[in-house]
């Protein structure tokens, strides 16, 4: 599987492969976004096949450190991070032997969707992705220093590839933060494909008892944040249908956030029978305004969405009280970690 993501064409992705964890460490994710950071950390179980939620949690990022996508004070942030994991009680030392995936905000990415080319040899594909990224940039298509592409699967199961592209500078702002924080970057991911990532894990394909929906009811996940709304439509842990929209859906009124949402989900083929919403940076009395609202208008349930459902919350993990908001934004570092946890070879995807 190509799924990785982001990495850098001519110089990054050599000095990733360099630092490659070692196996049995555990797997990361880190968030950087309008309305803080926020961090997510799983190993195995020893003899079971399953994760364990080593830590978690979020801090607040004054509007200085962030420039749009940009990280404009990176010792600031990565500050601010030591002090995040100095809180769950984690230091860098612990995290050596761990995979760390990054994601990009989705304001900051170009995509492009295009079908695999069949015809082309294997080893032509890598050069042939990256000049088609590259064009989704200003410039004349080359891929170089200043900008950063990458490719992974648009959907599993089908061939059809999902090209990336974005400014350096997005990139190497988060790498820096992590450098300076005395941890290694292994991949980055798209924030919206990390949180339905999240969602898939969320439930599994045979079901699951405390949910009051029947196995294999059409779910929807609404992911909210300060530039994009991303909607995607599930059947059982298959996305079947998904819409983007540029839209400001933390500091719009709830009901114009409802009102473009239910367009939205008016012209996906497959409808929704619930959602539920990932918003990142809402207060708690704003995501329940945003329920409430989309409720509503779209009427189904909705409901606040929950990274860590499945996952046995221990004592030291984390902060012992959450409000649905806070968790609601660790959708994003919740799929990283999975995928961090896959880059280690456990079948968590």
């Amino acid at each position: 599987m190509i799924e990785a993501v982001l990495r850098g064409a001519r110089h990054i992705g050599s000095q990733f492969s360099a630092v490659l964890p070692r196996a049995g460490g555990g797997g990361c994710g880190i968030y950087f976004d309008a309305g803080g950071l926020h961090f997510v950390r799983l190993t195995r179980v020893a003899g079971l096949a399953r994760l364990r939620l080593a830590g978690y949690g979020s801090a607040i990022l004054e509007d200085d450190m962030l420039r749009g996508a940009l990280i404009a004070k990176p010792e600031a942030a990565a500050r601010r991070l030591e002090e995040l994991l100095e809180r769950i009680g984690i230091s860098a030392t612990d995290l050596r032997d761990d995979t760390i995936v990054l994601a990009l905000p989705a304001h900051g990415l170009k995509t492009q969707v295009v079908d695999y080319p069949a015809d082309l040899p294997a080893r032509a594909l890598r050069a042939w992705c990256e000049r088609r990224a590259a064009l989704l940039l200003p410039g004349d298509g080359d891929p170089d220093l200043r900008n950063r592409v990458g490719v992974t699967w648009a959907d599993p199961g089908n061939h059809r590839l999902r090209l990336y592209a974005c400014e350096a500078e997005l990139v190497d702002d988060r790498v820096a933060v992590l450098e300076m924080s005395g941890l290694r970057v292994h991949a980055i991911d798209a924030a919206h494909e990390a949180g339905r990532r999240a969602f898939r894990w969320a439930w599994p394909a045979d079901g699951d008892a405390s949910t009051p929906e029947r196995a294999g009811t059409p779910k929807a996940l609404l992911q909210v944040d300060a530039h994009d709304l991303d909607l995607s439509v599930f059947a059982s842990d298959t996305c079947v249908a998904d819409a983007r929209e540029r839209f400001d859906g933390v500091g719009a009124h709830p009901d114009a956030l409802a009102s473009v949402v239910r367009e939205l989900a008016g012209k996906l083929p497959v409808g929704p029978s619930v959602m539920y919403v990932a918003a990142q940076g809402a207060s708690p009395g704003g995501l329940v305004a945003i329920c409430d609202a989309l409720g509503a208008a779209c009427g189904i349930p909705v409901r606040p969405f929950d990274p860590l459902r499945r996952f046995e919350v221990p004592g030291a993990a984390g902060p012992r009280r959450q409000t649905f908001a806070q968790r609601t934004s660790l959708a994003v570092p919740c799929g990283l970690a999975l995928r961090a946890m896959s880059i280690q070879g456990v079948a968590c995807e």
